[in-house]
């Protein structure tokens, strides 16, 4: 079914309210008022070009011709951003380092879309072309707040207006002869809140300035994962949300129970677990093992913290080869918390168990939501070994007649038996 609405209309009505709230922010407050500081408009041009290259390098390696006919050089801005920065070349200013995080988890956002759903990056698309970050009365401001001579250091401003004039009609009208279904819609939009969401959380550390370091900025990645150390190499950090996408792809039982808040937390819970790395083995193992236990009494069986090590080992060892060793910590707990389990639940057991479910309730559920039968025997041997709640927890979701038919439920029930017969 394709939705009625023009693409253009429903993405507008979709972000009006991010756009309002951009333009409310203390940055936009400084530029008007002459107050704002120059480190803090270099910040800004700095990321930005994170933010456009990424996009751009998406849209090529997507090998998704209609992007490209849409996304045009016009809209390319990477010269324009550099011409600006050329103008501060002569002083130092301050590398803020919450503005080059939140420029690269929107960067590594547009790579996740790029493999996983190309055409949603449409959505960045109609984003990084119309913002409320351009415009005459903009471009005027900051320059007289920074003591700037007529366009220079402003041409990415300045451009929109230009842009809007010229282009726009052929923009919009390209972008709504796509064929999109209202699945696909749902997604565009998606993609474009979340783009303005990442440029919202970048403006917001600009002024005042955020100068903390990398490592105090967990809640960029997270806002409600609380206060820990994450790593201060950029390199890790986008390791880190590769490695949780991975796992989010091999288990999409995450994102179905959890959303975007499963999402977000598998990208802080990583930060967090690598910022284990460099302490003794017995720490790591204490502290992921008290992490596994928490997260299967929310629904997630330790089984899948075994996973996402493998996961987070591989794609660090991939990201920076020369701290191998450092990283085999991470592969060493995995073992260890499956050591715990095998005894009870062997790994033979749970490929059992995940063919008698998928005999059962059909080869299309599999397709959808893999490895049930895995995630099942895994809570049990959890439960097995103390963890309270850990398959109660799961069952009830896996049980719920609101979300599931009567086979699904009698089989979640079957297999649960199955489990615990294996461990008698």
């Amino acid at each position: 079914m394709y939705q009625t609405m023009p693409l253009i209309e429903t993405l507008q009505a979709a972000t009006y309210d991010q756009n309002v709230r951009i333009g409310a922010l203390p940055f936009f407050k400084a530029v008007a008022t002459r107050q704002l500081h120059p480190d803090s408009y270099v910040a800004l041009l700095r990321a930005l070009v994170t933010i456009y290259e990424s996009f751009q390098q998406a849209l090529v390696q997507a090998n998704y011709p209609l992007l490209g006919t849409i996304w045009d050089e016009q809209l390319q801005k990477q010269t324009l951003l550099r011409q600006d920065l050329a103008v501060f070349a002569a002083g130092p200013h301050r590398e803020l380092p919450a503005a080059v995080v939140r420029a690269h988890v929107l960067a590594e956002q547009f790579r996740l879309r790029m493999a996983h759903d190309p055409l949603s990056l449409l959505g960045g698309a109609y984003v990084l072309a119309t913002w409320n970050m351009g415009g005459a009365a903009l471009s005027s401001q900051v320059t007289h707040a920074l003591g700037l001579s007529g366009t220079t250091g402003v041409s990415f401003l300045s451009s929109f207006d230009a842009w809007g004039q010229h282009h726009w009609p052929r923009f919009a009208g390209r972008l709504n002869a796509t064929p999109v279904g209202s699945e696909a819609a749902r997604h565009l939009v998606q993609a474009a809140q979340e783009t303005l969401d990442g440029i919202e959380e970048l403006i917001d550390q600009l002024h005042p300035l955020n100068e903390s370091p990398t490592s105090e900025l967990v809640t960029l990645l997270n806002p409600l994962a609380g206060n820990h150390l994450i790593s201060n190499d950029i390199r890790e950090v986008q390791a880190e949300m590769r490695a949780g996408e991975r796992t989010l792809r091999f288990l999409p039982y995450y994102e179905l129970r959890y959303t975007q808040r499963g999402r977000k937390y598998t990208w802080s819970d990583s930060n967090w677990i690598v910022a284990l790395v460099g302490e003794n083995q017995a720490r790591v193992n204490e502290q992921i093992h008290w992490l596994s236990r928490y997260l299967a009494t929310k629904g997630m069986p330790q089984w899948t913290t075994e996973c996402h090590l493998l996961h987070l080992h591989d794609e660090l060892v991939l990201a920076i080869p020369e701290k191998r060793d450092s990283y085999a910590s991470l592969a060493e707990a995995a073992r260890v918390l499956a050591d715990e389990r095998r005894p009870l639940v062997s790994d033979a057991t749970l490929e059992t168990l995940d063919t008698t479910f998928y005999t059962r309730v059909g080869p299309q559920w599999n397709r959808w939501l893999p490895y049930c039968g895995s995630l099942l025997g895994s809570a049990v041997a959890d439960d097995r070994l103390g963890v309270t709640g850990a398959l109660e927890n799961l069952q009830r979701w896996m049980t719920d007649a609101t979300r599931f038919p009567a086979l699904w439920i009698d089989t979640v029930h079957t297999v649960i038996s199955q489990a615990r017969q294996r461990m008698h």
